[in-house]
């Protein structure tokens, strides 16, 4: 279990480093400074997490004869990582005539130090192999618990730094237009987070056995395990500015397809009502993306309410329009929701009378829409029509409209049974 952590982590590392290399390859020359200490850190980064599982790292020491050499070889690994990430952020920060002094110093800092840890690896005695335990069982030792010391502080540090970089160039005005960018960074800064706490926690650890205290477990287990824990952030944090830009238009494809589903939805009672007029009119899809597409579903049901609007003759009195008009002002419609209310009252009652055998249908020599062509941008072409239908469907289904024509009805009964002079 513990080895299948470790693998994966590394393999998410190096697919994130093939795929910056494959961008490293065809960026312009002015870019490739950036992307190149990305590709170098993810090549220290792999190793490093490789060999801290133990399959590996207790089989390489057996093989090679020397205790702990995986150890030292991850310590190294892990520190040649903090020192690209920090030059890959200050790279970004400033210019690179800026940015090559301060990553010199930077190398020759932690080449310094993993020069040192080196030397007290093979200075001090390690009788025994302790792979999982290195910290706990040497942090006492002479010359191995200075490589502790020295090694955990300046991870710790350089990770930390790291952290404050990425969040300084996240709010950075250069970054202002390109949100997925700063999304990355932010990612990064909070992964970066898991390895601050495993040196903070391990160097705790080995400073806190010098005065008695029983921390093996701490650096031998917890820290370990949350140095992996923010790889998956980092990953995608490193590679969200490539393909997060995409994630927009498919949230924009997934808001479309839910407001097509509620007006195809709310267009349904309207439809099966119109239908009656001539069901011939209904369109007949042509092709599997006629019949399973959405939008042209959409398309066609709008087309086709619009057909048969055209075809239902519908009385226009002034008693429906009355009756229509106060029952929107008391519900407080806008004027766009009440023309809607007045239409399908006509409807309503056109229907009716129709059902009733005392109206007639027009039949006006038009072309029906089985000529149209373009029927993709339905959402778009047809974006007022589509609006206006909705508004006019949701008036045929609401009581308003029965209210509307049955006032309406009542008021004709009235009049008709007034005596005239």
């Amino acid at each position: 279990m513990v080895d299948g952590i470790f693998f994966v982590a590394a393999l998410g590392i190096a697919a994130l480093g093939l795929y910056k290399y494959q961008a490293l390859r065809h960026a312009p020359a002015d870019r490739k400074p950036a992307i190149r200490p990305v590709c170098v850190s993810c090549l220290f980064a792999a190793p490093a997490v490789l060999l801290a599982a133990p399959t590996i790292g207790v089989n390489l020491d057996r093989v090679t004869g020397v205790h702990s050499l995986s150890i030292l070889l991850g310590f190294c690994f892990a520190l040649g990582f903090v020192c690209s990430v920090q030059t890959m952020l200050i790279y970004w920060l400033h210019p690179p005539a800026a940015a090559w002094k301060t990553s010199r110093w930077l190398a020759l800092t932690y080449t310094s130090v993993a020069t040192t840890i080196i030397v007290l690896f093979f200075l001090g005695d390690r009788p025994a192999e302790h792979h999982l335990d290195f910290a706990a069982a040497y942090a006492r030792a002479p010359y191995l618990a200075p490589l502790l010391v020295l090694y955990f502080l300046s991870y710790a540090i350089g990770v930390a730094n790291v952290v404050r970089l990425c969040w300084q160039w996240s709010h950075h005005p250069e970054t202002a237009d390109r949100p997925w960018l700063r999304r990355g960074l932010r990612l990064t800064a909070v992964g970066i987070l898991f390895p601050v706490a495993y040196g903070v926690i391990s160097l705790a650890a080995v400073i806190g056995s010098w005065f008695g205290a029983e921390l093996g477990f701490w650096s031998s287990e917890i820290a370990p395990a949350l140095s992996v824990l923010g790889v998956p952030l980092v990953i995608v944090g490193n590679s969200i500015a490539a393909w997060g830009p995409g994630l927009s238009s498919v949230w924009g494809r997934v808001t479309h397809l839910g407001a097509d589903l509620r007006d195809y939805r709310a267009l349904a009672d309207l439809w099966r009502a119109l239908r009656s007029v001539e069901p011939e009119m209904v369109h007949t899809p042509g092709s599997l993306v006629d019949r399973f597409s959405l939008r042209r579903r959409l398309f066609w049901r709008v087309i086709e309410i619009n057909d048969w609007l055209h075809q239902l003759s519908s009385p226009r009195d002034a008693n429906l329009a009355a009756a229509a008009r106060q029952q929107a002002h008391q519900a407080g419609l806008d004027a766009a929701q009440t023309a809607a209310l007045e239409e399908a009252v006509y409807l309503k009652t056109a229907l009716l009378a129709r059902k009733a055998g005392g109206s007639s249908v027009d039949r006006p020599n038009q072309t029906h829409a089985d000529d149209t062509d373009d029927t993709d941008d339905a959402g778009h072409a047809f974006a007022g029509e589509r609006r206006r239908l909705i508004l006019i469907a949701r008036a045929f289904t609401s009581p308003l409209s029965d209210e509307a024509v049955l006032a309406a009805s009542q008021t004709t009964r009235s009049v008709r049974a007034q005596p005239h002079p």
